[in-house]
């Protein structure tokens, strides 16, 4: 990376930061979740004082990635569920998704993508010998510097997201030409400005059009995966059949060795995920 292109995305990173600070409650949940001797009840009082967090916490806690046995009703039971560590880097995405979230139409259909592309990286976790739990935030956090960027360039953006269309390197270019960086290394950087993980970090900046991706980490790529086949989930059409995604999907699973043996399995998969993300899709 130029001189010019890391002085133009570090000057974005601190904007997107100044303009779109992590809310107070996360922070609390984040110092508590940290703290190993935090005690269950004192994290759950702390993360229903949000009630979006708490509703996330519970939803992803009774998720198809987390979810098992019985329901799990509480924040209490969700916090035991998902694990102190889980919560903090969790709360953290929430967090940062919260403070990126706007009205725009492009934002949201971005934290639908996410919402997929999470739980599409979750359940495929297994198949490459990676967390559920951890593929899980990873997906979820895939698009979160092209969230940062509709929030603070809105109109730039779409004009980019709209002219890049399907096309992931168009889109990488054009991205570049603007902020310095494509969105995901953007994302990368926020995640790092938050002190997540650093194999969350990279997995969340890395690229389906990287050289070396197929040899990349299995996070990573099941991250990337979760973040192109959630994209062209989401860009169906109301009467649009999954299955008519199924070459698509298979190219990109195969693309990034994904060890799926046809187009059926990452057709099922896909179907898995839209249920266990209970969003509804938009064309």
């Amino acid at each position: 990376m130029s001189s010019t292109a890391e002085a133009k995305m570090s000057a974005l990173v601190t904007r997107i930061a100044e303009v779109c600070p992590m809310p107070a409650t996360a922070q609390r949940v984040l110092a508590l979740a940290a703290d190993p001797s935090s005690e269950i009840r004192n994290v759950a009082e702390a993360i229903s004082a949000d009630p979006a967090l708490a509703a996330e916490c519970l939803r992803i806690a009774n998720s198809a990635v987390f979810r098992r046995g019985r329901p799990v009703d509480t924040l209490g039971q969700a916090v035991l569920t998902l694990g102190l560590a889980q919560i903090h880097e969790m709360a953290s995405a929430m967090a940062l998704m919260a403070a990126f979230q706007t009205e725009d139409e492009l934002s949201l259909q971005l934290h639908t993508t996410s919402v997929v592309s999470g739980s599409l990286a979750g359940l495929a976790a297994s198949s490459v010998g990676v967390s559920p739990g951890v593929a899980f935030l990873a997906g979820l956090l895939a698009e979160v510097g092209a969230m940062a960027c509709v929030a603070i360039d809105s109109d730039r953006f779409g004009k980019i997201h709209a002219a890049a269309g399907t096309s992931w390197s168009a889109r990488a270019a054009l991205e570049s030409e603007r902020y310095g960086g494509p969105s995901w290394e953007i994302g990368s950087r926020l995640l790092k400005r938050n002190e997540l993980p650093e194999h969350l970090c990279l997995a969340v900046g890395a690229s389906i059009s990287d050289e070396n991706i197929l040899s990349a980490a299995p996070l990573t790529r099941v991250t990337v995966f979760g973040r192109v086949a959630a994209g062209a989930i989401v860009r169906l059409g109301d009467d649009d059949e999954l299955a008519t995604l199924g070459p698509e999907l298979f190219d990109i699973a195969k693309n990034l060795g994904m060890p799926f043996e046809d187009e059926e399995d990452v057709v099922d998969l896909a179907e898995r995920a839209i249920a266990s993300a209970e969003s509804k899709l938009r064309a």
